[in-house]
């Protein structure tokens, strides 16, 4: 049994298998998970690179059940003395980065001290809270800058525009319920020089009744009728009614074979009728 323990033992150091006990042994050892906030906000809250890398391990040692290790032992996993790791963990503790509390086993009930990091998390709570609030406070300027220049644009526009013009911007936002962008206004401005006031209001009107309430369907209303040579409402009304007259016949001739075909077939049975009775 001893010799056949040896070469288990040898075989289990055999350098040609390293890489593949190796790869066991990644996931058999564990994890350390650090947020990535820790490590965006470390510094800070006034935490030296150092500093952070001795956090890391402590935090790799407490999943390894050692709430608060040795600087001897610390010393080994870090490119420090222990003399250095004790001056870095008293300068956490005076920062109030990391705390020193009491942790109760469930095996034996015994009571044993080990370093605390919820003053971690609250000092980085409290920076990245501080963090949103500028970005926040960042975003609603800008929003509020955008709104004045664009309010300016709009006052500037209006300035320039004739009674008329005015008008029928204002129908539009009336239809639409908003005020018009600067490039929504030169679109409309565009059709003025185009169409017929009458037959821009007209393209509003049928859009609107189509609950569609933006420019690019009107702008397609007004495409469509240039297309077919219509200028005027009085030629869109034309228009509409030869094409419900024309769809009328197209139901109409669709119906009539079926009309047709149901008519023979009452006149057979009549016949059958008469026969069966005479």
């Amino acid at each position: 049994m001893r010799h056949k323990n040896r070469l288990a033992v040898k075989k289990e150091f055999d350098a040609t298998n390293m890489t593949v006990f190796f790869g066991s042994a990644i996931f058999t050892s564990g994890m350390t998970s650090i947020p990535n906030l820790f490590l965006k906000y470390y510094r800070d809250i006034g935490i030296t690179d150092s500093e952070m890398m001795l956090i890391i391990q402590l935090l790799r040692l407490r999943n390894e059940e050692q709430l608060m290790p040795s600087a001897e032992t610390l010393s080994h996993c870090l490119a420090a003395d222990p003399a250095q790791i004790e001056r870095q963990i008293k300068s956490l503790l005076d920062k109030r980065v990391i705390g020193i509390t009491q942790y109760f086993s469930d095996e034996d009930g015994s009571i044993m001290e080990g370093y605390d990091f919820e003053p971690l998390v609250f000092e980085i709570s409290e920076v990245w809270a501080l963090n949103q609030k500028r970005q926040l406070d960042e975003i609603a300027e800008k929003m509020n800058s955008a709104e004045y220049h664009l309010g300016n644009e709009l006052q500037h526009n209006q300035t320039i525009l004739t009674t008329p013009e005015k008008e029928l911007c204002h129908t539009f936002e009336n239809e639409f319920g908003r005020l018009l962008s600067p490039m929504e206004i030169e679109h409309i401005l565009s059709w003025v020089d185009e169409y017929e006031m009458e037959l821009i209001l007209e393209a509003l009107r049928q859009a609107v009744i189509r609950g569609k309430h933006n420019i690019k369907y009107i702008s397609s209303i007004l495409r469509e009728w240039h297309k077919n040579n219509i200028r005027t409402v009085r030629e869109v009304e034309a228009h509409q009614r030869q094409f419900e007259e024309n769809r009328a016949k197209q139901i109409q001739r669709k119906a009539s074979p079926i009309t047709e075909t149901s008519n023979k077939g009452d006149l057979k049975k009549k016949n059958l009728m008469r026969s069966m009775y005479s």
